[in-house]
């Protein structure tokens, strides 16, 4: 196996929590909603939607910067905390979702968002509102630009390795963390429980995760976003929303990270929207800051989701 120069406490500590995320918020609201910011009565939330694992620990990062009067909750994906099993398609997760944010919050005006692959249920949740009624006063999308080949990115049929080779990417991307994976190897295997247990054994053995504990939170994890995957691959909007939706577009613009593609596996509902729309703002920070909560960016990314939340 290639071996890698050993992490620093920091970066060891900022991969565990990733694969942890637990205790993260208040634990005192229904189901899969976990409370960053309490606000204050009578001030509609903000529900925020993660990106394809499911995991809302990084909102901790985001929630100081937010409008002080604003409570604030992340949708965390029904099953990452293993109280039931995964849901794979957008339509049923939003549903479960919705019966527990409007228990908080019966009716509007709603405040709803989402990062990366949370950009579709956000949207899904926004029209199910309005279709019932209701006022959805901001749908805001925070979207992170990878230049990546979509197009030859594994799909529905091979779930696993697309799960296997974005976490690589996300590491490495999002995390400054290399973890070297034979990839050729894993590309060879099928699509089954032993290729998850390879990958497990590989990152134990670089010393990137400790004791049965993180392993079996490591595996649950790979499976989430399998879930995540499938759900963002076979989502197909069915309403169109009323209103706008303003997408904070995140690059680094030296990198040529400012322009949204939208044949990315993240942005189909947007595809049939007209453009008048998409209301799109270009802001130039590394999107990986939302998950490691670095600065400047960290800050630099909920303060210009906050000015939209003030209107």
């Amino acid at each position: 196996m290639t071996t890698s120069a050993p992490l620093s406490q920091a970066k060891k500590e900022l991969l565990r929590a990733l694969i942890k995320n637990r205790e993260v918020g208040s634990k005192d609201v229904p189901s899969n909603l976990i409370q960053f910011k309490k606000g204050e009565p009578g001030v509609p939330p903000f529900f925020f939607f993660p990106a394809t694992d499911g995991g809302v620990s990084y909102f901790r990062h985001i929630a100081p910067y937010l409008p002080e009067p604003m409570g604030f909750y992340g949708v965390q994906a029904p099953g990452f905390d293993e109280e039931r099993e995964p849901i794979r398609n957008v339509e049923d997760s939003v549903e479960y979702s919705m019966r527990h944010i409007r228990a908080i919050q019966p009716h509007g005006p709603y405040y709803i968002g989402g990062f990366c692959m949370g950009g579709l249920p956000s949207y899904e949740l926004a029209t199910r509102l309005q279709a019932e009624g209701e006022e959805v006063a901001v749908l805001l999308q925070v979207m992170p630009v990878f230049l990546r080949p979509w197009a030859c990115l594994p799909g529905t049929d091979a779930l696993q390795l697309r799960a296997i080779e974005d976490h690589t990417f996300i590491f490495e991307r999002m995390l400054g963390i290399h973890v070297p994976l034979p990839m050729e190897k894993i590309r060879a295997m099928p699509e089954s429980e032993e290729r998850y247990e390879f990958v497990t054994n590989i990152v134990r053995e670089g010393g990137y995760i400790k004791g049965p504990a993180e392993e079996h939170m490591f595996r649950h994890r790979m499976k989430m976003y399998e879930a995540g995957l499938s759900a963002m691959l076979g989502y197909k909007a069915k309403r169109e929303l009323r209103g706008h939706i303003d997408i904070i577009v995140v690059g680094l613009e030296h990198k040529r990270e400012l322009e949204l593609d939208l044949n990315t596996s993240y942005t189909v509902h947007l595809r049939g929207l007209p453009s008048e729309k998409i209301h799109y703002h270009k802001l130039n920070a590394d999107s990986a800051g939302i998950i490691s909560g670095d600065e400047p960016d960290c800050g630099m990314i909920a303060r210009r989701m906050a000015d939209f939340l003030k209107k």
